[in-house]
């Protein structure tokens, strides 16, 4: 059966959802002046022609999230927004990835991260009830829920804390000492940063062991990979993200743990975001990438954020993924992306 029918049902029951919670949609721009920072995803940049005989042109970049404007809608004053539709991230090609994918975000504001989660799960047990479950998940059981210093200290017998302490202090290869010294291999972990060594636990420990039964959320997310995120009011080493996760067992084909969304309790200062992005952009100057310009408009919005704001980005695709149990994600796509026109 072709997945156009499954996939436009997918669609129709994610909007219906959102609307029947009395949210607005609306279709932000994909060309923007600015994109997101995040020194872990590239955007695609294009050149636009700006007059009629092409003299003039301005370096534009497609959006890699609509997050910066949706969060500007939500400080205009619409309370409960979202957005479906196509992202660009350059260089992502896996059998979970894709350059071109199709992200659902919404925000609520006022709105709380446990707001969010009852969307998020309202949300894809609508998609499952038209699309059904083979993912052998109990959706409708309450998810698992772990702070990342529990996952990390429960699977991987590290102490995240004290690694984020040691960071801070200057020693940039203390959360990959500390894997390798609880039995965990990682490649080239005597040059390896903080966040590589992180994704690297997350990639062999921590995410092979949650999920199976029932979804998982994984929240309170070390500050420095939330840029956009406020920080705990607890522990400010901490910031108020959660990510939800399920096992992914196709039948034939190759599965493992999918991440799903990724939800903030929105920061509303411009002057610690401003310096979020500068960190941001110095980090990715480290990499070799190039620095990218901040969003003033945005900046400007932040304020005018009612306390507090929350919101989520759900990858569609992956959510099809997981119920109809498939290997790729060009199997849920309407037609799998190319990069030739040459078959």
């Amino acid at each position: 059966m072709s997945i156009v029918p499954r996939r436009g049902a997918a669609l129709r029951a994610l909007r219906e959802t959102l609307w029947a919670r009395g949210f607005v949609e609306t279709d932000t721009p994909q060309l923007v002046p600015g994109p997101g920072l995040e020194p872990h995803i590239d955007p695609l940049t294009v050149d636009v022609r700006t007059d009629l005989i092409g003299t003039a042109a301005a370096r534009l970049w497609l959006i890699t999230s609509p997050e910066l404007a949706l969060k500007r809608v939500v400080a205009s004053g619409v309370a409960r927004v979202f957005q479906l539709g196509h992202v660009f991230r350059d260089g992502e090609r896996t059998r979970r990835h894709v350059p071109e994918f199709t992200l659902l975000e919404w925000y609520r504001g006022p709105g709380s991260l446990d707001d969010i989660l009852d969307d998020t799960l309202a949300l894809i047990r609508a998609v499952a009830a038209v699309v059904g479950n083979s993912s052998g998940l109990d959706l409708d059981a309450p998810p698992e829920r772990l702070t990342l210093a529990t996952a990390f200290a429960r699977y991987a017998s590290i102490d995240l804390t004290a690694a984020i302490d040691e960071t801070a202090a200057g020693d940039e290869g203390a959360l990959a000492r500390r894997a390798v010294a609880a039995g965990i291999a990682l490649v080239g972990a005597d040059t390896m940063g903080f966040d590589d060594a992180f994704f690297a636990v997350m990639d062999q420990v921590i995410e092979p062991a949650i999920g199976h039964a029932r979804l998982c959320v994984l929240e309170r997310w070390p500050a420095s990979m939330a840029v956009l995120a406020r920080r705990c009011d607890d522990d400010p080493r901490y910031a108020w993200r959660f990510e939800l996760y399920g096992q992914h067992a196709p039948a034939g084909g190759a599965g493992g743990c999918l991440e799903l969304c990724n939800a903030f309790d929105e920061l509303r200062d411009p002057v610690e975001q401003r310096a979020r992005f500068a960190d941001d952009n110095a980090a990715r100057a480290r990499l070799g990438k190039p620095v990218l310009p901040i969003d003033e408009d945005f900046l400007a919005a932040l304020p005018s954020l009612p306390s507090p704001t929350a919101g989520n980005a759900l990858g569609v695709d992956r959510v099809l993924m997981l119920l109809l149990g498939a290997s790729t994600i060009d199997e849920v796509l309407a037609q799998p992306f190319r990069y030739s026109c040459v078959r």
